[in-house]
């Protein structure tokens, strides 16, 4: 009878949350342990944080709140919704051009702010399509 020990590091996203775990497995049982972590460990995760959807009311954030979008940004959004309100009239289509220019520049200018190390991260992305 053979007889393997393996440990496998595991984990779970779930609920606005994440579980670590150590996977034990013996031979070829399909039943398996679970144990957390031994001791104090550093975990580092590398995420883009996604905010809630817009909404007018429920589950989400309402016209009454503020979303996490940061202030720099809002403009690029009324560039957005400018540009496709412009896009659904035929006689105005034009616009819609122009405001798909601003709102691309914001993406330029956005894009150049988040490469800048404002994360605490060691990592400089530096960007050449700007």
């Amino acid at each position: 009878m053979a007889y393997s020990r393996t440990k496998d590091e595991v984990y779970w996203i779930e609920r606005d949350g994440i579980a670590i775990a150590t996977q034990n497995v013996t031979g070829n049982s399909p039943a398996s342990e679970f144990t957390g972590p031994t001791g104090s460990k550093t975990v580092t995760i590398f995420a883009v944080k996604n905010d809630e959807n817009f909404v007018a009311s429920g589950t989400g954030i309402t016209l009454t709140e503020s979303s996490a979008i940061p202030d720099e940004f809002h403009d690029a959004l009324a560039q957005y919704a400018i540009m496709k309100g412009y896009e659904t009239k035929p006689e105005a289509i034009q616009m819609a051009g122009y405001f798909r220019q601003q709102w691309e520049m914001c993406i330029r200018e956005g894009k150049k702010y988040a490469n800048t190390g404002r994360d605490g991260a060691a990592v400089n992305i530096k960007g050449y399509d700007y």
